[in-house]
This record gives structure tokens, C-alpha cells and sequence, in this order.
């Protein structure tokens, strides 16, 4: 069931947003939002709308403010036609798929990105105009606020960005002093907190309880993930402290790793990373995945954005078990359906967008390969200009020799990243242990 929300108060008042079935659309502050409004009630990420088969979900993503159904607030809710939502001071109402837009009055002042999608379309921002001062400095990061304006936190006037990141519900889990926000998604939000009773900074990953289909998965998956970090005890992989659940919200609580990832490194740099620095950082990665392996435990999400870079002393360390599969069969591991695609796309080999249930360690062996290819040469494997070409990329293409892009890499590697890359899973390395082994002789002859 597709349906559409008509804006019925707050900026872009009449304008209609469609929410098509099986896309999961959100409605926040931030720019990243389907669906962007400069309302400084709303949290970067307030909320989502889902549509499946016949059933519209909305989702609220631990929003400050709440989000309200027919003047209740909820965590998660089946939508009907002609429910009314609130967030922040705009209010929608779901309507059936033709709605019409109302005409707005002529002193709604709105805007959307140049070249985003007209009114009524995935992408559109609308606004009205910021009464902050556009050249004050940010009282927290210390930049310009902008043409954006600033936002009261705690008594100092914020970016919009610093806003998203700190505005937080410091006692929303006992025992812990929220500090910033890291991650929002459709089921959750991840924070930077402070562990009270043992005075260390850790990562808090929350999820919200909720009792539909999709809900249930996500709840599987997370309790996945806590199960195989709490097996996983290795120096290269962030460790797990504990699990816990509170007033119908779950949390795990991690290391936090004071560094960056591959992946953020990469955007930075806006290109290839220093060779012998990647080249550590993977072994290190590998030597985990070849002990996950040895505890029956398959990755199917290695990336950039899942290695992090210790700032420290610049020790690597594997995260995101959400989507780990247990060879073993234990009861919790067995939640991937037949044809069922996991991971994230570019760094996946077929027979994983293929089908990820049947899937063995030779999958993890190539996005290993994928991400250490991004990360030395700047480039994905398969640079692809859509997900649909990607798709038809890795059932008939390899990647190209990463010496095009790098030629001064050592040839002992650019060999063994180029085996990892092959097309059919007999062709790569068999086993991790195989690809430590060769990486191992690779770095001690790199320069100290």
C-alpha cells in the first residue's frame, strides 16, 4: 500500500510527499532526510514511513521531541488513511495514492536542493526562512552557522550539524550519560556514552522493540550480533561489553575505538590511502576474520566503513557482526531467507548478491579484497553508476588490475588482492589463514 502524506501545518503546508511501497522514506532536519524540513523541533532523523504489501509502518528514531499518531506519541505504528502525524510543528495526514497538492499561501517560503526533484518527490527540502544571524560563529565547533542559522543547545547556540550530533536525551538509558548522537537508521539510533559505574567512554547501539514483521527481523539480528560479539574475543575485533534491554528498548554497549574508519579516512583523502598503512591495517583485519572463520562465524559485511582505525597507535579493529552468519546452524543465525540478498553493495561477490544464506567463508575472503582495493587505489573493484549496473558488473566482469591505478604497489600484493577478486569462490584463496599468510611476508618487507 503506497500512500502519500499531506502536509496540513508547518512549512510546505498543501504540498503533498509520496511514500511508494517498499521504500523506506524518513522525515527529519537534516539535508541526508527523504524529506528535509527546517523546523528546529525536529531531530536530524525524526522518523520514518514504510509501506509493505498492504500494511504503512511509521517508525520514530528516538526523536527528542516524539513523534505523534492522532495525538499519542509512539515508538512504532501501523498508519491507516486519514491518520494524522505530528513532528515538530508540521503535521501530515495520510492520504491515498492521487491526493492533490493544496496551492500554498504566497508567505510560505520553501526551497529544495538545485536539481532534487520537484514538490511532492523523494529529495525535497522544504524550509522556511532562518531568523539566526548567517554569520555568527557556531558556539560549539566554532564555524560559521551559516545560511542554516543556529539551534539553543544547552545554553549555546549551535550548527545545525553540532545540533544533530549532541542533542541528546542524556538519561535516556540508566547507567549511562549519553553524549553524542553517531548513527541513525530505521530501527535505531548508536551513541558515544559514558559508562558510569566504570567511568569509560563506550558505544551504546539501541534498537526499539517492535512487534511487526520487519521489527521482529531487526530484533533478530540485533540479539545476532550481541550472541557472535559476545563468542568473539580477539584483539582485532571491537570488543562487546554487554546486552541489556530497558522500558522496551535494547542496547548493546561496545569499545569505543578513539579513531576513524576506512571509510571516513577515504572521504577526507577524496582519494587512495598511504599503501603500507592500509596494508597493516588489513592484515590486522584479516588475522580477525581468519579467527571469526575458526569460531564458524561469517562476516557478509566487510567495508571500509566497518574497519576502524585506532588514532593511537593505529591498530585495526573489525565491527558491524549485525549481518554474521553461523555456520554452526545455531537457532538465532538462521534468519536469512532463500535468494536473499545481505551486505552492502560494491564490496559483495555474486554468489552473495546472489543468495547470502548459502554463502561460506570465501565471501568474507572477497570483500576483504574489495575493501583493501578501494582503500589502496581510490576505486571500487566495479565502478558502477547504479546499483542495477553493479549487479550486472559482478556475474560478468573482474576488476581491473589494481596496478591501473597504483602502479607502484607491490606486485606480491596486486597479485594476491587481484586472486581475492575472482568471480568464482574456487578461484580465490580458500581460506584466510592462506591470505595472512602470503600478507604477513608482504608487510615485513614493506619499509618500517
Amino acid at each position: 500500500m503506497a500512500v502519500y502524506l499531506r502536509i496540513i501545518h508547518g512549512p510546505g503546508s498543501g504540498q503533498v510527499l509520496p511514500i511508494p511501497s517498499g521504500q523506506p522514506v524518513s522525515l527529519g532536519r537534516s539535508g541526508a532526510s527523504s524529506y528535509a524540513f527546517d523546523d528546529p523541533l525536529l531531530s536530524r532523523k525524526h522518523c520514518a514511513v514504510e509501506c509493505r504489501g498492504d500494511l504503512c509502518r511509521i517508525v520514530d528514531l528516538q526523536s527528542r521531541n516524539g513523534t505523534f499518531v492522532n495525538g499519542q506519541r509512539v515508538g512504532a505504528q501501523l498508519l491507516r488513511l486519514g491518520d494524522r502525524i505530528k513532528i515538530g510543528n508540521v503535521v501530515f495526514e495520510v492520504c491515498p495514492v492521487g491526493a492533490q497538492p493544496i496551492q500554498p499561501p504566497p508567505s510560505m517560503t520553501g526551497g529544495r536542493p538545485v536539481g532534487a526533484p520537484g514538490p511532492g518527490a523523494l529529495g525535497q527540502t522544504v524550509s522556511v526562512a532562518p531568523q539566526q544571524n548567517p554569520i555568527a560563529p557556531c558556539q560549539v565547533c566554532g564555524k560559521p552557522l551559516g545560511n542554516q542559522g543556529g539551534r539553543e543547545l544547552r545554553g549555546k547556540v549551535a550548527c545545525v550539524t553540532c545540533f544533530d550530533r549532541y542533542d541528546v536525551e542524556e538519561d535516556l538509558v540508566e547507567g549511562f550519560r549519553l553524549v553524542e548522537r553517531l548513527e541513525v537508521n530505521s530501527h535505531g539510533v548508536t551513541y558515544l556514552a559514558q559508562q558510569k559505574l566504570m567511568g569509560r567512554m563506550v558505544v551504546l547501539k539501541t534498537i526499539q522493540i517492535a512487534g511487526d514483521e520487519d521489527g521482529q527481523k531487526a530484533m533478530r539480528r540485533f540479539l545476532r550480533e550481541a550472541k557472535t560479539g559476545g563468542r568473539l574475543q580477539h584483539p582485532n575485533i571491537v570488543e562487546l561489553y554487554d546486552v541489556n534491554e530497558q522500558a522496551g528498548l535494547m542496547y548493546i554497549v561496545t569499545e569505543h575505538v578513539e579513531g576513524d574508519s576506512l571509510d571516513k579516512l577515504l572521504r577526507e583523502r577524496g582519494g587512495p590511502l598511504p599503501g603500507p598503512q592500509v596494508t597493516r591495517a588489513m592484515l590486522q583485519i584479516a588475522e580477525a576474520l581468519h579467527y571469526a572463520h575458526e569460531q564458524q562465524i561469517i562476516h557478509r559485511d566487510v567495508k571500509p566503513a566497518n574497519v576502524l582505525v585506532r588514532r593511537a597507535d593505529g591498530r585495526a579493529k573489525l565491527q558491524g557482526f549485525s549481518l554474521a552468519k553461523n555456520l554452526e546452524r545455531a537457532p538465532f543465525s538462521v534468519i536469512t531467507a532463500d535468494g536473499e540478498s545481505l551486505g552492502t553493495p560494491y564490496y559483495m561477490p555474486p554468489e552473495q548478491v546472489r543468495s547470502a544464506k548459502n554463502v561460506d567463508q570465501r565471501c568474507d575472503i572477497y570483500s576483504w579484497g574489495a575493501t583493501t582495493y578501494h582503500c589502496l587505489s581510490g576505486h571500487l573493484p566495479l565502478e558502477s553508476r547504479s546499483y542495477g549496473e553493479f549487479i550486472e558488473k559482478v556475474f560478468s566482469q573482474d576488476a581491473p588490475p589494481i596496478e591501473r591505478w597504483v602502479p607502484s604497489v607491490p606486485r606480491p600484493l596486486a597479485t594476491l588482492v587481484g586472486r581475492t577478486l575472482k568471480r568464482e569462490p574456487a578461484e580465490r584463496p580458500q581460506s584466510m589463514g592462506d591470505v595472512v599468510q602470503e600478507l604477513e611476508a608482504i608487510v615485513r618487507a614493506l619499509p618500517a
